[in-house]
């Protein structure tokens, strides 16, 4: 009698084994077809032919869980948990994916850090302080509207408005009023431009505004059409969407039809129109959000920008090591201020030589030029990379090195419809690259007027030719 128990008891146990391996085999396999036509990353005529498959092999398993035979039933449990771990496997990939990309193409936006900014040696040290006392503006827009609004909430104050920021400093020097508002970006120049002034100084609060930016216009079928894309590099650990001078400014001009992608890189200190004929640097023109960035290059080089790319190069030092390095072919041999030495000819570069490579100036021929030159190298060695299959290896860390690194106005189904299509036909991209010089000057800026700044004057016969040779890559000639 307790025999007949116990075998009733055995198979009572292999019925709920059974029916939890298949009802888990189901499952993964549904949310993994749901992930994937959600994503809809796979041409359809393949997601059917796996679906079907799929859908054979999972019967042909149910059948074997289910088999009076034990030979069929240890066959059909290895296979169903080989299976349920490859879907669990390929689900956090996919999941991983939509996930960054969601991240990444979230909305555009751009925070400005306000600063309650004080004399020195006044008595002021919180906000608290400045209750029912005088704060300077300039330059009144909704940003600073809403700025006025969270001080307002906090303490009672009399504004004051002035027409330039260079009044607006020197009636706090000179006591005139008790407290001035500077965006960091203004105090960090005003440290590099005029130090003396700056030591005088001090923050005793500051203030986070988001503020939403407009989508830029010209959107296309990047699968079909050429079109250009700008990237801009910051030099900071801060979050991505607060703004900042932009380091690195280089246009990439794609043509998927002639599989032709022309890399311009444009000089930082470029002397550009950012604001209805007035001109600065170009990196000036981050500090005002990215697409004063982005109209300053349009009018520079003749062209109309469809989507930006905002990077953080320092995740450059994660990205380079996940991919086990790059090679660069180096003009010449230089040490950085890091005190690494870089040998001319081919070299391989780990996360922190490559940081150092791209950031040094000062030992390399030409400049800031050369920098640009070698920022190209870098970048070029980089999309090579992430072509290639080495990119599989590291997928899901590579997507944790990079998120929060960077922000984009591509849309999710643009991007995953670009993947698709290098999926469906793999294309043999060729890379060229362009590198704008020019002459050294001195001229009163945008942002600082008060004082002349180093710019660089822009080559216009170089600018013309490379606007033709941009016009050439779109037109496919």
């Amino acid at each position: 009698m307790d025999d007949v128990n116990n075998k009733k008891k055995i198979k009572k146990k292999k019925r709920i084994l059974n029916k939890i391996l298949t009802l888990l085999l189901l499952i993964m396999i549904m949310i993994l077809f749901g992930t994937v036509i959600y994503l809809n990353i796979i041409p359809i005529k393949y997601t059917i032919l796996i679906f079907l498959l799929t859908i054979l092999i999972t019967l042909l398993l149910v059948l074997c869980n289910f088999s009076k035979k034990k030979g069929f039933r240890i066959i059909g449990y290895f296979f169903s948990i080989l299976i349920i771990s490859i879907t669990l496997f390929l689900e956090i990939y996919l999941v991983n994916t939509l996930g960054f990309l969601m991240n990444a193409t979230k909305g555009s936006y751009l925070i400005k850090n306000y600063n309650l900014v004080v004399l020195n040696d006044s008595n002021y040290k919180s906000i608290k302080d400045l209750d029912n006392k005088n704060i300077g503006i300039y330059n009144i827009d909704d940003i600073i509207k809403e700025l006025q609004k969270k001080i307002n909430k906090k303490i009672d104050v009399k504004y004051e408005e002035y027409d330039s920021k260079e009044e607006l400093i020197n009636n706090l020097l000179n006591s005139k009023i008790d407290s001035i508002i500077l965006e960091d970006n203004e105090l960090s120049l005003l440290k590099e431009n005029d130090n003396d002034i700056y030591n005088k100084l001090k923050s005793i609060d500051n203030i986070k505004i988001k503020n939403d930016i407009s989508n830029i216009k010209n959107a296309i079928d990047i699968n079909k059409d050429s079109f250009n894309i700008y990237i801009s590099g910051i030099d900071t650990y801060g979050n991505i969407n607060e703004v900042s001078r932009s380091d690195v400014n280089i246009l990439v001009t794609v043509n998927p039809k002639s599989e032709k992608i022309l890399m311009t890189w444009i000089p930082r200190d470029y002397f550009v129109d950012i604001n209805k004929g007035v001109n600065d640097k170009l990196t000036h023109a981050g500090m005002y959000g990215i697409d004063t960035s982005i109209e300053a290059i349009e009018k520079l080089l003749d062209v109309n920008i469809n989507y930006y790319l905002k990077v953080n190069f320092t995740s450059v030092i994660k990205v380079v090591d996940l991919l086990k390095g790059i090679k660069v072919y180096n003009d010449e041999t230089f040490t950085t201020n890091d005190n690494i030495t870089f040998k001319k000819g081919n070299i391989t570069l780990n996360g922190e030589e490559a940081l150092s490579f791209v950031r040094d100036r000062k030992h390399v021929t030409g400049g800031d030029i050369g920098r640009g030159r070698n920022q190209i190298k870098v970048l070029e060695a980089l999309i090579n990379k992430v072509l290639s299959k080495d990119l599989l290896k590291n997928y899901n860390k590579l997507l944790k090195a990079l998120d929060g690194s960077f922000v984009t106005n591509l849309d999710q189904n643009t991007i995953l419809s670009f993947i698709k299509r290098e999926l469906i036909k793999r294309r043999n991209w060729q890379i060229e690259s362009a590198i704008l010089t020019g002459s050294d000057g001195r001229e009163y800026t945008y942002s600082v007027p008060s004082q002349t700044l180093y710019v660089m004057m822009p080559d216009e016969d170089m600018v013309n030719s490379t606007k033709e040779d941009i016009r050439k890559v779109l037109d496919g000639d």
